[in-house]
């Protein structure tokens, strides 16, 4: 039993390490298929005590959404709250009864109507702690193809491969592109293909199992997975839907399938060839929305803009949608009478710092992304308060247009997770000379 006195001296930072180290022998223990090994590591998170620390913490005190009440009203838990949780955890964490979900409704940005299922905070932090166990498994199994959603990849690992599959080396000039939006397929789903995909011991099966029959829905949110109260959807999702990169040359970021069309792929075969994948995992494959461009027309993706001109040159630029929402909010604040300056610039300047480091890898040596006009326009209005003089409406404006340096084209790995770098096993061993190499790679190291 925990007491009090070690808790509150409890070091996160060594309970962090600890998590990662066991979750980095789950990972190779799942890629050289041992399976025996990969039920007791599991069985070990799940009875460690700073995995049950760490997730009432996460859920409780770290979490965008920790105020979102479930059915059972409560928004934040006391100290000794937590405590007796901790507890209830460690002696039921294997027999888990979930309680119904809370279902709120909400408006997307289009104007239509999405409904979320919320778990109270117990069940919360349930989820969190199987997901500690669950996740490193299915990231060794899942495919390279797959980006979305993810603790071992960056955002910007998709936009290298798509510059990798229609750049000049590739033929990118002759390729089109098939868009597929699988968003609505989760509304039905077989629930005992999930289940038997999923590699956890038999008590966590029957607990995911039970909370699934209350509503549970696999799902992409609309947030950063690490803030949606429903911890555990995402990760569902993704295993449903992982394999449907095979169908063909294809990337896929959450519910968004980007194929590679040559010249003599005919997109009607590879449609069909989707939606028979759809129907063998028990999703709804009537609901799918597609969109065929051409790479020298260029397309949208993830709020970039990809173009192959007929010189085989590639450009990624923010998208034009993207821009111009990105302009509507910034301008929205300049304009407004209700602020003064120095409030603008506090407001300003992280909409637009998460602009430019979003758009990084893009060229951005087009005037427009410059935002010269709009840096004009602020100016003249700082310049119009009493209290401001040109000196100080300059320092305002450099403090929230501040100039990044970009790397068009540079694209590099920059994903650190857990399950980052080399997975390092032997390849000899003797008392005078050691040789490892990786396992996901194939390099010697």
């Amino acid at each position: 039993m925990v007491i009090f006195s070690i808790y509150n001296k409890l070091s996160w930072e060594k309970s962090y390490k600890n998590i990662s180290r066991i979750q980095k022998l789950l990972f190779k223990s799942t890629f050289v298929s041992n399976k025996n090994k990969c039920l007791v590591i599991q069985k070990l998170i799940l009875s460690s005590n700073s995995a049950r620390l760490l997730a009432i913490r996460q859920v409780t005190q770290v979490s965008l959404n920790k105020k979102i009440p479930g059915i059972d009203g409560k928004v934040s838990l006391s100290f000794n709250e937590r405590f007796e949780l901790n507890e209830y955890l460690k002696s039921n964490f294997n027999s888990w009864q979930p309680q119904v979900l809370r279902k709120v409704f909400f408006f997307k940005k289009d104007g239509s109507l999405e409904s979320s299922q919320i778990p109270t905070i117990a069940d919360r932090v349930w989820q969190c702690l199987i997901s500690y166990a669950i996740e490193p498994v299915q990231e060794a199994r899942f495919n390279p193809s797959s980006f979305g959603f993810r603790a071992i990849s960056s955002i910007y690992d998709i936009q290298k491969v798509i510059f990798l599959n229609i750049c000049k080396q590739s033929f990118g000039t002759q390729k089109r592109v098939l868009l597929i939006d699988l968003i609505n397929v989760f509304n039905i789903f077989n629930l005992d293909y999930l289940v038997n995909k999923l590699v956890a011991p038999r008590g966590i099966k029957l607990g995911i199992f039970r909370l699934l029959n209350f509503g549970f829905k696999p799902r992409f949110p609309l947030v950063s997975i690490n803030q949606d109260p429903e911890i555990l959807a995402s990760l569902f999702a993704n295993i449903l839907l992982d394999g449907v990169e095979n169908v063909h040359s294809s990337v896929r970021f959450g519910s968004k399938l980007l194929i590679f069309l040559k010249p003599l792929d005919n997109e009607s075969f590879i449609l069909n060839k989707v939606k028979l994948f759809l129907d063998s995992v028990g999703l709804c494959s009537g609901s799918i929305d597609l969109k065929l461009f051409s790479t020298i027309g260029g397309f949208d993706f993830l709020d970039w803009h990809f173009k192959v001109y007929k010189s085989r040159d590639f450009s990624c630029t923010p998208s034009f949608q993207n821009y111009q929402s990105f302009l509507k909010r910034i301008k929205y604040i300049i304009n407004n009478s209700n602020y003064g300056s120095v409030i603008k610039a506090n407001k300003l300047f992280p909409i637009i710092r998460d602009w430019k480091i979003y758009h990084k890898f893009c060229d951005m040596s087009s005037a427009k992304f410059s935002l010269f006009f709009v840096q004009k326009r602020a100016f003249k209005i700082f310049r119009k308060e009493s209290k401001n003089d040109s000196y100080s409406a300059k320092s305002l404006i450099k403090k929230c247009f501040f100039v990044m340096n970009t790397t068009s084209g540079n694209l590099s790995d920059l994903s650190i997770s857990t399950y980052a770098g080399h997975v390092c096993f032997w390849l000899y061993f003797s008392p005078f000379k050691k040789s490892y190499f990786c396992i996901h790679c194939g390099m010697k190291l």
